[in-house]
């Protein structure tokens, strides 16, 4: 009889929790700097457009340099192809210091920026953005573009330094990850439109171009015949074995 009774008094404290919670969010008149749970608090907004233009993002570290990255797209016939650069120094009142648009943009199909990274090389800083266009317009085998970004908060400083183009695999890198190797060199990985990830040398990429930039691939695990390709991964430093290691 005691577990009975146990049973009901929880599913009594279970109901008067579902019915409450909802009458409690709906008293909030939800807007952008509302959203979230209690134990996060919105500090600022910036529209950037219609809804969907925007895909990934990435803040730098240092405190020094207070900038985020947001990769731009086009979805549904709405939005811009390119890369917003954005001062976070004041949180309350976030600005874009710099635009970056893939040139022609009506000319290009598919969605545009996609992921983005930030990476520091020989003390300079960049960014990286990911790129997909599809076969039928300008550039289906641009996979990213590289700005050298060591100047902000001045956009005028703000240069395009490097392009990585694959022929032979149109339609572009839709996720990538940077990675600093134990070696002491910075590497990317890139999903393509093949079973495996390429990896480049950015500091190859930036010093000397793309002819010798490409270090390598990481092939998807045999086996398994669903597995086309890499959708996105990791990259780290593994202390108990002395390895740098891929997670895919």
């Amino acid at each position: 009889m005691q577990r009975s009774r146990t049973g009901i008094l929880a599913a009594a404290i279970l109901t008067v929790l579902a019915t409450s919670i909802p009458a409690a969010v709906s008293a909030q008149e939800m807007s952008a700097l509302t959203r979230g749970s209690e134990n996060m608090q919105v500090l600022g907004h910036l529209p950037l457009g219609p809804a969907l233009n925007t895909s990934d993002m990435d803040v730098e570290q240092e405190m020094s340099r207070p900038y985020a990255y947001v990769g731009r797209m086009t979805y549904g016939g709405e939005g811009v192809k390119g890369m917003d650069i954005i001062s976070i120094e004041d949180p309350s009142h976030p600005e874009i210091l710099y635009e970056w648009r893939i040139e022609d943009q009506e000319l290009h199909l598919g969605l545009g920026g996609m992921d983005v990274k930030h990476f520091k090389w020989n003390d300079r800083y960049y960014v990286i953005q990911s790129l997909q266009f599809r076969q039928g317009g300008p550039d289906s085998d641009l996979g990213d573009v590289v700005l050298d970004v060591t100047g902000l908060p001045d956009p005028a400083s703000v240069e395009e330094v490097a392009r990585i183009r694959e022929p032979s695999l149109r339609g572009g890198f839709h996720n990538i990850f940077v990675y600093k190797h134990s070696n002491g060199r910075v590497y990317l990985f890139a999903t393509v439109s093949g079973p495996y990830a390429n990896v480049y040398d950015l500091g190859t990429l930036i010093e000397e171009g793309q002819e010798n930039a490409f270090a390598g691939q990481v092939p998807v695990p045999d086996g398994d015949p669903n597995r086309s390709g890499y959708h996105d991964f990791y990259v780290a430093y593994h202390p108990d074995t002395d390895q740098d290691r891929f997670y895919g």
